[in-house]
């Protein structure tokens, strides 16, 4: 199995007309397949997480023109997460 961490946003108007676009609430999704994927496919797929995520919490659709992609991160092994507590 291919482990893939992605991560993202989408970019929204700034308060004003002549300051620039800001960068919304980054997201991070992981997903696995049985072999390698092309960065398109990746990039593709973070969008229909995104779409999802965001029709979860009542939003519309977002704009793929305005996503920014942070990073793409690949593994051989899953991540796990690593509890706090017993630090």
């Amino acid at each position: 199995m291919i482990f893939y961490q992605l991560s993202g946003c989408e970019l929204h108007d700034g308060p004003e007309d002549y300051l620039p676009d800001q960068e919304g609430v980054t997201y991070f999704f992981y997903v696995k397949f049985t072999k390698e994927q092309p960065v398109e496919k990746l990039k593709l797929i973070f969008i229909d997480l995104l779409n999802a995520e965001y029709n979860k919490i009542g939003f519309s659709n977002c704009n793929p023109d305005r996503i920014i992609f942070h990073n793409i991160v690949k593994s051989s092994s899953p991540m796990e997460e690593i509890d706090l507590d017993d630090a």
